[in-house]
């Protein structure tokens, strides 16, 4: 086995359940806390995305115009606006075109006019609106003034008080933040699920193999416990078996047997009971397993149960991969869409061109 091999099955034997809850655990706290450091900052300095500045000198408040020959500035604008009947605020957002130093469109007269004689068929509140609107739409009039000032006060006498619309992305901060939470909640265990995907894969390719070389060398006149070395050691000195998780299993079961001077259809209980209640082994497994146990001291029954299990082994090992073959065909369904689409475009877009 490989130096990288032998790193990935170091770090896969230390993926515990426990671990991988820790570990959601400190991934859950980081984000919190940056989620929390992230509002802190929009409720109290808050994000602001305005392109032109709002400065106050005294009395007077001002808008920068972007220099010449720079694109349009914009900026969110708060008017609080004092009537008979309390403030009344209103919002705007306002685009100020950038400065140009030879032209002028400051509106004459007659615009002046027009705008008198149609105030006076508008309510109080349809007035204000319309005065307001006046004042936004003329800060554009004249491009040549670099500073632009706002009015203290509307044509009708109401005083103005300017400020910017502060606007906070509270919600949308929680809401991400909850749902990574969510997220890595959801996927605290997914890299065991991985694991346990691959080791039962493992078992489930390569157990139809295991029972026909079983059946074989029984065959051939050799005992169960001599059938089994013989199979792990070839496997041992197969390099594409090098780290397949069920040869590795049979491995160490050869190695206890060994060591402890246990019996093979024991341990190959005990390993056929552990994996089936990890998720990681399948019922044929089990199977295989009472087989041996119930027909130990019979060798011609023995092998030709064997024999019948692996058959059915090698008939839901094809079932399998005519099944992955079908999920396969549909997973490419999109990709092959998107490639007919990009054809058809691709060749009809000349015509289309001509037309």
């Amino acid at each position: 086995m490989s130096i990288f091999k032998k790193k990935a099955a170091a770090e896969e034997a230390a993926l515990t359940e426990e671990f991988l809850i820790q570990r959601a655990v400190g991934r859950i706290l980081v984000i919190v806390t940056v989620g929390v450091l992230i509002l802190l900052f929009d409720l109290f300095v808050g994000f602001d995305f305005s392109t032109v500045p709002l400065l106050k000198e005294k009395d007077s408040v001002y808008l920068v115009r972007p220099a010449e020959g720079r694109s349009a500035g914009h900026i969110d604008l708060v008017a609080d606006i004092e009537t008979d009947r309390g403030t009344v605020t209103k919002e705007y957002e306002l685009s100020l075109y950038p400065c140009e130093r030879e032209r002028s469109t400051a509106s004459g007269p007659t615009g002046s006019s027009r705008r008198n004689s149609a105030a006076g068929m508008m309510s109080e509140e349809e007035l204000l609106s319309y005065e307001m609107r006046s004042v936004i739409n003329s800060l554009n009039d004249d491009l040549s003034v670099r500073r632009v000032s706002l009015p203290n006060h509307l044509r009708t006498g109401e005083p103005i008080t300017w400020g910017t619309e502060k606007k906070t992305n509270t919600a949308m901060i929680s809401l991400a933040m909850i749902l990574l939470i969510l997220f890595v909640y959801r996927r605290r265990l997914d890299p065991l699920k991985k694991i346990r995907r691959s080791q039962m894969d493992s078992v489930n390719r390569q157990l139809p193999e295991f029972a026909s070389r079983l059946v074989l060398l029984l065959g051939a006149g050799l005992v169960l416990s001599a059938a089994f070395e013989h199979i792990i050691e070839e496997s041992r000195q197969a390099e594409s078996l090098a780290g397949d998780y069920f040869y590795s299993c049979m491995a160490e079961i050869d190695h206890k047997i060994r060591e402890t001077n246990s019996s093979l259809e024991k341990e190959f209980r005990v390993f056929a009971r552990s994996s089936e209640c990890s998720g990681k082994g399948s019922r044929e497994l089990m199977r295989i397993s009472n087989i041996i146990s119930d027909n130990i001291s019979k060798g011609a029954e023995l092998t030709d149960k064997l024999q019948s299990e692996s058959e059915a082994l090698w008939l839901s090992r094809k079932s399998d991969s005519e099944e992955r073959g079908r999920l396969a065909e549909t997973k490419l369904t999109m990709p092959l869409t998107v490639f007919l689409l990009v054809l058809v475009v691709v060749t009809v877009s000349p015509a289309l061109l001509e037309l």
